[in-house]
């Protein structure tokens, strides 16, 4: 009995060495050979559910945690495993039995931060922000300085509108990781959030002058920044520094060719808005064909900064996206208050380097494709070329989302009116009829309400288009009510 018991801890032993070690295949056969050494053995039974749970095999891990629960039921840590597997697979009433038992028994002090963690979790996505914190709070006292449960403190803060509480947790992410950008993020989402933009915005700066690189998520924000002082002043000058900080991020950083997608996509949206329909299509090719594009410098391989005001430091970083990253504040402001610059001597070995995009299979995703379609039909609007509306409003119709479709519908229908093709009348009652239909099917549908509007302004049904517009909420009346009075006008 000895001898079997020694040979039992032994296989047992070399199976946890093998697992931490990443041997998962060995590790199951050890785990497998202590279960027919000893059927009530739950360490052997940890085991194997240890090395299933690796592998995301969670219906093989919660049978073997559920067995190791069997054989020894008084242990909490058995339960809490047993009931971790059991939230990965979203079985949340069976995983909260398990932690209250867990609870109950009593485990050791990293799985009761990790249990915590885990409730903190299903509390936010289930909507109980109050007991979110609260769970957080109490893995953090067993788990302190984890970026997780900081992130998600930040954001439920965010959730309740508690701007002060949210905002010094971002500084303790700061603290904590002063080289990620997150805390600066969280900051920066808080601030705009209570309205206070500028202050938003210092944080984008502080981010921009500390951290070591230029990050997607980072450029990201600076883009939402001048999308938001856009809307406050209309100038559109905040488009082309947005342009400005996508095409640094594309020359400057080594983006992913995901990062790449959305950087052309985002400068596509924005040659719309700027109604340069030639850099739009540009964009939109380039998206489409990321490596090539990338590799070629398609859109940032042209750039020149220009200069602005010399004197302001945060025009200068407007401008030149902070050409100085690698120089402290005190010699920034020293610069900024005598006016003159610092030309680097020489480049490093590092900015030769040419960063290359690898010709890996990527697949442009359902969403993108939808927004590459729209904003196709957005270029050629602008230069009035409706044979290719028609074509991309066909492309939209085979998007897996209604609105789309009924998007798709709609530009198909006007193109063959400004083309003045046989039947378009018709095809507008065809498109009116299935816009109905589906307003009976879903009458939340507000985007084939505002259609329909539409299609009886282009046809000039006005009494009735002013009729169904009435059924709409206030804000969304006003620009139809403006269409249709140019349209009464003579307009299109």
């Amino acid at each position: 009995m000895i001898e079997v018991n020694e040979q039992l801890a032994e296989v047992i032993s070399n199976s946890r060495v093998a697992f931490i070690n990443g041997q998962m295949a060995e590790a199951f056969k050890l785990a497998k050979e202590a279960i027919k050494l000893d059927e009530n053995c739950a360490d052997a039974y940890q085991c194997a559910a240890n090395v299933c749970m690796s592998l995301s095999r969670y219906e093989d891990a919660i049978e073997y945690y559920q067995k190791a629960v069997n054989c020894n039921p008084n242990n909490g840590n058995r339960y809490f495993s047993l009931g971790y597997a059991q939230a990965s697979v979203n079985k949340i009433a069976e995983a909260m039995q398990n932690f209250a038992k867990a609870d109950e028994l009593g485990l050791n002090e990293d799985a009761a931060g990790q249990m915590y963690h885990i409730l903190g979790i299903v509390n936010q996505e289930f909507g109980k922000l109050d007991d979110a914190l609260i769970n957080l709070k109490k893995s953090e006292l067993i788990i302190p300085a984890d970026m997780d449960i900081l992130k998600r403190k930040a954001v439920i803060y965010g959730l309740l509108d508690e701007i002060t509480n949210g905002l010094q947790t971002a500084n303790q992410m700061k603290l904590l990781a002063p080289s990620d950008y997150s805390g600066y993020q969280a900051a920066y989402i808080l601030l705009k959030q209570a309205g206070r933009i500028d202050d938003a915005f210092k944080e984008l700066r502080y981010a921009r002058m500390n951290l070591p690189s230029f990050p997607f998520a980072l450029c990201g924000d600076m883009v939402n920044y001048e999308l938001v002082k856009h809307e406050q002043d209309g100038d559109t000058i905040h488009f082309e520094k947005a342009l400005a900080y996508i095409k640094h991020f594309l020359k400057k950083e080594k983006p992913s060719i995901s990062d790449v997608v959305e950087c052309y996509l985002t400068a596509a949206d924005l040659y719309l808005q700027l109604e340069d329909a030639d850099k739009v299509i540009e964009c939109l090719v380039a998206a489409e064909k990321p490596v090539f594009s990338y590799n070629n410098g398609v859109l940032f391989g042209e750039y020149t900064p220009q200069q602005l005001d010399p004197n302001s430091i945060l025009n200068e970083m407007n401008a030149n996206l902070y050409r100085y990253e690698q120089l402290s504040v005190e010699q920034l402001e020293a610069m900024r208050k005598s006016g003159t610059y610092i030309t680097p001597t020489e480049e490093s070995k590092a900015d030769n380097d040419e960063y290359k995009l690898t010709d890996e299979a990527f697949d442009i995703s359902a969403e993108d494709r939808d927004r590459i379609n729209r904003m196709y039909i957005g270029a050629y609007t602008l230069l009035e070329d409706n044979r290719k509306i028609m074509y991309y409003a066909l492309e939209l119709q085979k998007s897996q989302e209604p609105s789309m479709i009924e998007l798709g519908w709609y530009t198909e229908a006007r193109a063959m009116r400004d083309l003045n093709l046989d039947g378009w009348q018709d095809q507008y009652g065809s498109v009116i009829k299935k816009l109905r239909n589906n307003i009976l099917k879903d009458p939340t549908d507000i985007n084939a309400m505002i259609l329909r509007v539409r299609c009886l302004i282009d046809t000039e049904q006005f009494d009735e288009a002013e009729e169904k517009c009435k059924y709409l909420k206030e804000e969304l009346q006003k620009p139809l009510m403006e269409e249709l009075n140019e349209a009464k006008n003579g307009g299109k």
